[in-house]
């Protein structure tokens, strides 16, 4: 009588795990090489700029604190003038205001230095008596003023020799007779009526015998 074998099921075999049921964490991705390279080279690029930054506004800051004699403007060193003529006061008389004719005594002279003899000539007045002020004004509507032409070539002269504008002004002083002048005393006022003699050729205007006469004098030049 034949017998027939059994033969048992082999059990199924396990499925492998998913991702998210696996407990080893999964591998980093492949580093590319030179990564932490490029990074610190960026970081100290950064922090080379930062400092380089910091250093360069410091430097500004104590140029700007502390400037060197070069950098002060010329109307405050001890000339006392100004740095231009485009500094000057409304009003002031420049170089270019002035007839070609009449500008010679500028020949030869720096910018600076026809600065500080214009100064002068604008500072002081023309004692010659045509009564337009200063020695620049004068030069400009009188040129042929004895007076102002030639206290231009002496401002001219010093500031070649470079003289300072003070030493200018005592030396335009001297010359026209004003440093040593003495301040004229008020006028004592009178203690009863004057009488000024009057000739009879002198155009009048009103009664003869009129109680107060008002005499004007003038001078037409």
């Amino acid at each position: 009588m034949a017998s027939a074998k059994r033969r048992r099921p082999k059990p199924p075999e396990p499925a492998p795990p998913s991702p998210q049921e696996s407990s080893e964490p999964p591998a980093p991705p492949p580093e590319r090489p030179g990564t932490y390279n490029v990074v610190w080279a960026l970081l100290a690029g950064l922090a080379i700029g930062f400092i380089a930054g910091r250093e360069s506004n410091r430097g500004s800051a104590k140029t700007a604190t502390a400037p060197s004699a070069s950098a002060v403007p010329a109307k405050e060193k001890a000339t006392g003038g100004y740095a231009s003529m485009s500094e000057f006061p409304v009003g002031w008389i420049k170089d270019g205001d002035l007839l070609p004719s009449t500008t010679a005594f500028l020949a030869d002279l720096s910018d600076a230095q026809k600065t500080l003899v214009m100064q002068a000539l604008n500072e002081r007045n023309c004692e010659c008596g045509c009564g337009y002020g200063t020695l620049a004004v004068c030069l400009q509507k009188d040129p042929n003023c004895p007076r102002s032409p030639a206290m231009a070539k002496l401002a001219a002269d010093m500031a070649k020799d470079g003289k300072s504008l003070a030493e200018i002004l005592a030396a335009i002083d001297d010359k026209q007779g004003t440093k040593s002048k003495p301040a004229a005393a008020a006028p004592e006022a009178p203690k009863k009526p004057q009488y000024i003699a009057i000739a009879a050729w002198n155009p009048r205007k009103g009664p003869a015998a009129a109680k107060v006469t008002i005499v004007e004098f003038s001078d037409f030049q």
